[in-house]
């Protein structure tokens, strides 16, 4: 494969670990907030964020088999 493909497959490789590590730290931001309601009881917000947290991380565990799948391809093509 020429080298610009590679490139082109290593950038897009890039930009999907960034997708992936920003859904990593909405999950975290969100584990924070609720544990921030522990303290300060919202049953709203608490529905609201167990919603959205469930959400981000099956978004994230689906993002990150993608990046894995597209991560092996790109080291086969390295070699």
């Amino acid at each position: 494969m020429e080298k610009g493909n590679i490139e082109i497959k290593e950038e897009i490789l890039r930009k999907i670990e960034d997708i992936k590590n920003t859904t990593e730290s909405l999950v975290v931001k969100i584990g924070h907030l609720q544990v921030d309601l522990f303290n300060y009881p919202d049953k709203e917000l608490e529905k609201f964020l167990d919603t959205l947290n469930k959400a981000f991380s099956d978004k994230h565990v689906l993002i990150t088999e993608v990046f894995n799948k597209h991560e092996e391809e790109v080291n086969k093509l390295r070699l």
